[in-house]
């Protein structure tokens, strides 16, 4: 359903990906087997983990768990998720103004909003999406859009990590306890780094690297990243000499606060959860943000582990933290669908003056 929905709203062929360099479109044929194999590949790997933590479960205990819930506390809580979402769009909307163009709010709004729909469908295949629904939309060279978007992540991977320093430095004693619970991420992190194989990675992309810089910068494919990297450049310029520096830090403020709120009041729903206070919640939401970064379709999977390890450690019996990670996170994952739904269909008809570029009106 919500493939038919992407494919009818954006009008793209859905065998092809749109890239732009330089200002030129260049079509690149998708390969879809693929893309399918990569999307059930992260599905398979979230639904393993989630059969992990629950297999052992009994299922009626957990659902008379989550029945004794308050869902008015977390119906509350979606507001701010959705106001979270609005703020990022409106935040986007000031680096894609800082390059001299200036599309319907509402289009960049609504291009945030369906983003989390459509990584539902293929993990990160939303912030493509995302570009490429506005680049076609409102007339603005993919590379702009996606040069604005990769600007707009760094910034919130930035503030997801600041979130998780300060949850550290506020409860550094959670954080060892949980990782003398889970000492396979200890081991993890040892035979990663102790593997011969990284470093023949490493000293490959490395050697690639050398003799793309001088053996190959003659080649077209060379000249046009060269041109590339220096347009992008140029923008990034732009980007960092625009007036509205105080409002990007307010929004980002703003829309993470929304986040913690979107996620802590689900607490309140709880009777178990509802005594652990802001902090807990806080050391948690931190959590999450470790677990989604993992790819794989709205992080199910590792955001439930995150989430159950996480409320054990803090005195929440194995049961009561499997029925709040099953509940929210059902709840939360079919709201995101939901008002990204409407983003992917009402793209379309947001109300556009003319369809010039923002270079075109200039000159």
């Amino acid at each position: 359903m919500i493939t038919a929905c992407l494919s009818a709203s954006s009008q793209l062929e859905q065998t092809w990906l749109y890239k732009i360099l330089n200002g030129e479109e260049v079509k690149i044929n998708a390969d879809y087997a693929k893309n399918l194999l990569k999307t059930l590949l992260s599905l398979l790997l979230g639904l393993f983990i989630i059969w992990a933590m629950y297999r052992d479960t009994d299922i009626g205990e957990l659902w008379e768990i989550t029945k004794s819930a308050n869902f008015w506390i977390i119906a509350f809580s979606l507001l701010f998720g959705l106001i979270g979402n609005i703020l990022r769009g409106l935040r986007w909307e000031l680096f894609v103004n800082s390059l001299g163009f200036h599309p319907p709010r509402a289009s960049l709004v609504y291009a945030t909003l369906g983003n989390y729909a459509v990584n539902f469908v293929l993990p990160r295949a939303g912030d493509v999406w995302r570009c490429a629904v506005v680049s076609k939309y409102d007339k603005i060279p993919f590379s702009k859009t996606l040069e604005t978007f990769l600007v707009d992540k760094v910034i919130d991977i930035i503030a997801g990590v600041s979130v998780i320093l300060i949850s550290v430095v506020l409860n550094i004693d959670f954080f060892i306890s949980y990782f003398n619970n889970n000492p396979q991420f200890a081991e993890n992190m040892r035979q990663l780094f102790s593997s011969v194989w990284i470093y023949l990675v490493l000293a490959t992309v490395v050697a690639g690297a050398i003799l793309m810089l001088t053996v190959f910068r003659r080649t077209i494919f060379m000249l046009k990243m060269k041109k590339f990297v220096d347009t992008l450049r140029y923008d990034l310029k732009l980007i960092s000499l625009m007036k509205e520096k105080k409002r990007i830090i307010i929004y980002t403020i703003l829309l993470w606060l929304c986040f913690y709120l979107y996620f802590y009041i689900c607490f309140y729903a709880f009777d178990f959860t509802s005594e652990l206070g802001p902090l807990a919640g806080l050391i948690v939401f931190a959590m999450t943000n470790i677990g989604i970064s993992v790819p794989v379709q709205g992080g199910i999977g590792p955001w439930h582990f995150m989430v159950i390890s996480s409320l054990v450690i803090l005195g929440v019996a194995e049961n009561q933290a499997l029925a709040f990670a099953g509940a929210v996170f059902t709840i939360q994952s079919v709201w995101q669908i939901l008002y990204g739904l409407f983003g992917v269909f009402a793209m379309p008809y947001v109300k556009r003056e003319n369809q010039v570029t923002a270079t075109e009106k200039i000159n």
